[in-house]
């Protein structure tokens, strides 16, 4: 039985089984927790929602009603616009960041680190309602501008754009920083070094070895934060209101106050192909960019 299975030599039986011992498991799990649900949720986004019941029968008037009605296109570029703005701010935030921590000369690192991996030891309900504290129209900033004189009354802060961006960009910088820390780390000091040795300045420097070194890393920290952007539902929930829902808000009550499952499945299905197509594109540019370079 077994030579049927794995035919070869005993050694490449050998091989080939402890190959399958190893990635067996993995294999199988991801089969069970990641495609088995996906392939559930592709079929029931095409099954028909009638008088408050799911019926077993195929249909398009899903995917139909979700790309002729107006209100799912502005969600959808609402949460795509998200997700750009989201990331480009982390980049620009997390690089000087993430540049310090890797070229910083101070013997205990591992207290800078630290406080970088901080914010995942806090639930991310408890991170969302500081910054409700922090913006409400009794909250923190607000009574520090009107101690300082700055306004008469308090500013509507809590329930806008502005702040679920800060919110949002509170929760992800750090999966920015990290991939760029990994990457930065990396790169010979030697290289920046013989850079300015030849003439090169600080900022020249920079821009010509630094940047094109780490740009696995700016590649790496962009998609993360932009897939975790777009698919953000608690953050615009909480400090956005019912103005700055984004696309998983309305998948969500889709779910639970309409239980209109098959809808819900088929904007999520909608969702994840063209964050698939987005990131297709970006890795196609990137790659030629990396080889034009």
């Amino acid at each position: 039985m077994i030579e049927r299975l794995f035919p070869g030599t005993a050694a490449q039986r050998r091989s080939r089984i402890r190959l399958l011992v190893q990635i067996g498991p993995g294999t199988l799990w991801i089969g069970m927790f990641f495609f088995l649900p996906l392939i559930l949720i592709l079929i029931y986004s095409f099954y028909q929602f009638t008088d408050g019941r799911v019926l077993r029968v195929l249909t398009l008037e899903n995917y139909a009603r979700a790309l002729s009605q107006s209100i799912y296109y502005r969600v959808f570029l609402k949460s795509l616009w998200y997700g750009i703005v989201v990331t480009l701010i982390t980049l620009v935030i997390g690089y000087p960041c993430a540049h310090f921590l890797a070229r910083s000369r101070f013997r205990r690192k591992d207290i800078l680190f630290a406080g970088l991996i901080v914010p995942f030891w806090t639930t991310i309900v408890v991170r969302i309602y500081a910054w409700k504290i922090l913006l409400g129209s009794k909250g923190i900033v607000n009574g520090i501008l009107l101690w300082a004189g700055l306004v008469d009354t308090p500013l509507k802060l809590l329930y806008t754009q502005t702040a679920v961006f800060f919110g949002l960009i509170h929760v992800f910088l750090p999966f920015m920083i990290l991939p760029l820390y990994a990457s930065i780390e990396k790169i010979d000091r030697a290289l920046e070094e013989a850079a300015m040795d030849l003439g090169a300045g600080r900022l020249k420097t920079f821009l010509r070895v630094n940047v094109p070194l780490s740009l696995p890393g700016i590649n790496t920290g962009c998609l993360l934060v932009f897939i975790l952007t777009v698919g953000s539902y608690l953050t615009p929930e909480l400090l956005g209101g019912p103005k700055e829902i984004m696309i998983a808000n309305i998948i969500q009550r889709e779910y639970y106050e309409s239980f209109n499952w098959p809808f819900g499945f088929a904007l999520a299905v909608l969702l994840l192909l063209v964050v698939l197509f987005l990131v297709v594109v970006y890795n196609r540019l990137f790659r030629l960019e990396r080889i034009g370079g």
